[in-house]
């Protein structure tokens, strides 16, 4: 069983997803600052629900939410949408970009409607890409990428504003085995170095076994056990993007 971090920035606690229980049934997850977590689960298993919830593309039937001690399910609708803007990061699995861009423009593109200037969000980008290993795309066009580029340029896009929580659909897939091991390389590094609590979720063990714990999700259930949620709400710092559009946060907590 998945013990849960003795103080997480992301705690989720007994979600039911639909009402009936149908999907998800009580999962628990409990994900420190500094944290790399992957949820495994076969096709099915109800991973793409469960990080639908935890970003707010989906509203949970019954369970709670708190992010860094914020009870995320006692907030108006209005204040809860502004905290998954502006906290969580997402890389989608199908790591769409605009076609119309370049990869750096993509990449730059949640700092440019933070409203970060045309240069400095050009430049921030670059280190991401540069930080992925693929540097050289920067001036392609987005539409002529290949998979595997694609999907490190999605991620750098998701982490460019410095998500307190990124949580990373299938973020290996379509890597050859040593530049998957390099990014998983890169995602522990950056939970480390950013704080960054990192959640992937795959159908696929040897993606997991790359990171610091794995939690096992069935039939709608974790193997985690439940963390305590804390006794008063922790105020968040300010920052910006959207998670639900698959973009990161802005340019700093």
């Amino acid at each position: 069983m998945s013990l849960p971090s003795d103080n997480p920035v992301l705690n989720a606690v007994g979600l039911n997803y639909p009402a009936d229980g149908s999907v998800l049934r009580g999962a628990h997850l409990a994900v420190g600052e500094g944290e790399a977590v992957a949820v495994l689960g076969a096709a099915a298993a109800g991973k793409s629900t469960l990080l639908g919830t935890l970003c707010g593309m989906l509203e949970p039937a019954s369970g709670s939410l708190w992010a860094n001690g914020r009870p995320l399910h006692a907030l108006p609708p209005d204040q809860r949408d502004e905290v998954f803007r502006r906290r969580f990061g997402v890389l989608p699995q199908d790591c769409r970009l605009l076609p119309e861009l370049t990869v750096a423009e993509n990449v730059a593109l949640p700092l440019r409607l933070a409203g970060m200037t045309l240069n400095r969000a050009k430049e921030r980008s670059r280190i991401w890409l540069e930080r992925f290993e693929i540097e050289e795309y920067a001036e392609s066009s987005a539409a002529g990428l290949t998979k595997p580029v694609l999907r490190r340029a999605a991620l750098a896009r998701a982490l460019v504003g410095d998500p307190v929580v990124l949580l990373a659909d299938e973020p290996l897939a379509d890597l050859a085995a040593q530049t998957a091991e390099a990014t998983a390389r890169i995602l522990r590094s950056i939970a480390v170095s950013h704080g960054t609590a990192v959640v992937v979720f795959t159908r696929d063990p040897i993606t997991a076994a790359y990171f610091n714990r794995t939690v096992k999700l069935a039939e709608g259930r974790t193997d985690a056990q439940p963390a305590s949620p804390p006794p008063a709400a922790v105020p968040l710092l300010a920052a910006t993007g959207d998670a639900r559009l698959g973009l990161p946060l802005g340019p700093g907590r």
